[in-house]
């Protein structure tokens, strides 16, 4: 990936251009957002002996918080689940957890396979990290209707939208939050995204602090993410106790945090001043930019918390994924039974360093470096996803999904995948040409195409289903 590149070039610029510093970021004052820490905590890891150790510890502020609305929500499905039975009351079904990983373009896949599944389950309680922050928002309004107010579609474009004459898998907007989801990843090219610094990515990356910058994508996320969106998250919040979180890497204490997207949407209920409104709206979009900035390929963000202003980029930096506040709701709310749907928008295995058709004969230090860090992230990946499975196994049950035809019986690879005539792999060397920094226009059309074929079959990586 040539963002992890820019970071070579970066290091190698060396100490003689140290004084390229860059000031910190100002936030929106008065976001004030609720973190919940993402920290590896004993008991959470002997998730082998079950939960027992987790709800024998007296629950944190936090935990206690986020088990009371679990407990609000187990109570609704309890009372509706009774009265469609029209019989005697019965056990609650178990709670529904999604969890959503990052994995930059590939995000793509995701979007296609919950689209092609149809109907989606009301999660509970959904969390994302990067690119699975921001398919947060919509899957969680996945069974709710598209708003009133997301009439700005001015942003459609790319392979999906069918506006360059393509004939197969295309969607149209304003029919589905998880079509709109789709359509989020489809582009006409990386500058629908993300913008090259003037003068070339190794020349921002030292004198700007970034290769390049997201103001195309904050301008996306302004248009998705409308008051009516906003909303609408905020009443499955209060009405339904239903609750959303997205994952950020603090720089300047180096822990992970889980923002509470539900709480903070949920202030758009409390007023019609527009300032305010504004106000609410851009902390929204600042929270899921911040949650998928990584330096040196975009700049980090400064948020306004309870702590004060801190500097936050990728979550990824920390956790693939997460299910710290579904640990702490479990542990407030005295344990429980649950089904977790696991999204890994990426794969998880390092391909080969090869060398065209062979083993690498000849490396270079930016060689070297790029795949360690290769190697670091898809472990980080296998750990995160490693934890949020054992959680969904021991408590119930699991689905999962990642980037990769593993364990699916004569299932097709990515690569292989032809969507337009062409397959994934002829695509992605196409876009190669315009030597994206991170997002291949076509390339992303044909993986989604190729979540949307997984997700209409069912294709899980991984499948435990929910025992009573």
């Amino acid at each position: 990936m040539r963002i992890w590149k820019s970071l070579v070039l970066l290091v190698a610029a060396g100490a003689s251009l140290a004084g390229c510093s860059q000031p910190r970021p100002k936030p929106i004052l008065g976001c004030a957002y609720q973190l919940v820490p993402l920290t590896l905590r004993a008991s959470a890891v002997r998730m082998s002996a079950g939960m027992a150790a987790l709800q024998a510890a007296a629950p944190d502020s936090a935990g206690e918080r986020l088990g009371a609305i679990l407990r609000a929500r187990r109570a609704m499905r309890q009372a509706k689940a009774s009265a469609a039975a029209a019989a005697p009351r019965r056990e609650a079904p178990s709670d529904q957890f999604l969890a959503l990983s990052g994995g930059g373009q590939h995000g793509a896949f995701g979007a296609g396979f919950f689209y092609g599944m149809g109907r989606l389950p009301s999660w509970d309680i959904v969390t994302g990290v990067s690119t699975g922050s921001l398919q947060s928002t919509l899957l969680f309004l996945a069974n709710q209707p598209v708003p009133e107010d997301r009439t700005d579609y001015s942003w459609v474009d790319g392979p999906l939208s069918g506006k360059q004459g393509d004939t197969g898998f295309v969607v149209k907007p304003h029919v589905s939050n998880v079509g709109d989801l789709v359509l989020a990843y489809s582009i006409a090219r990386e500058a629908d995204l993300m913008r090259v610094r003037r003068g070339g990515a190794a020349l921002g990356t030292v004198f700007r602090g970034s290769a390049a910058h997201f103001a195309p994508l904050r301008d996306r996320l302004r248009r998705i993410m409308t008051l009516g969106t906003l909303r609408a998250v905020g009443r499955e919040w209060r009405d339904q106790n239903r609750q959303l979180f997205v994952g950020v890497s603090n720089l300047d204490d180096g822990e992970g945090y889980a923002i509470d997207m539900t709480e903070l949407a949920a202030r758009t209920l409390a007023t019609d001043a527009p300032a305010e409104l504004a106000r609410i709206q851009g902390c929204y979009v600042d929270a899921l930019l911040a949650s998928s900035s990584v330096a040196p390929g975009v700049p980090p963000m400064t948020l306004e918390t309870s702590r004060g202003a801190e500097m936050y980029m990728d979550g990824g930096a920390r956790f693939g994924v997460f299910l710290e506040p579904v640990l702490r709701a479990f542990q407030g709310a005295g344990g429980g039974r649950a089904q977790v749907t696991l999204m890994v928008n990426t794969t998880m295995e390092a391909p080969r360093w090869s060398g065209g058709e062979g083993a690498r004969q000849r490396w270079s230090a930016a060689d070297a470096a790029a795949r360690a860090v290769k190697l670091l992230e898809t472990q980080v990946y296998r750990f995160s996803a490693f934890s949020v499975e054992t959680l969904g196994a021991l408590q119930g049950g699991v689905d999962m999904a990642y980037l990769g035809n593993a364990e699916i019986p004569g299932g097709e690879a990515p690569l292989d995948h032809v969507f337009n005539g062409k397959r994934c792999a002829a695509w992605q060397a196409l876009d190669a040409a315009a030597r994206p920094l991170q997002f291949s226009s076509r390339y992303m059309a044909c993986i989604a195409d190729y979540g949307r074929a997984r997700g209409a079959a069912a294709q899980w990586n991984r499948s435990l289903a929910n025992q009573p």
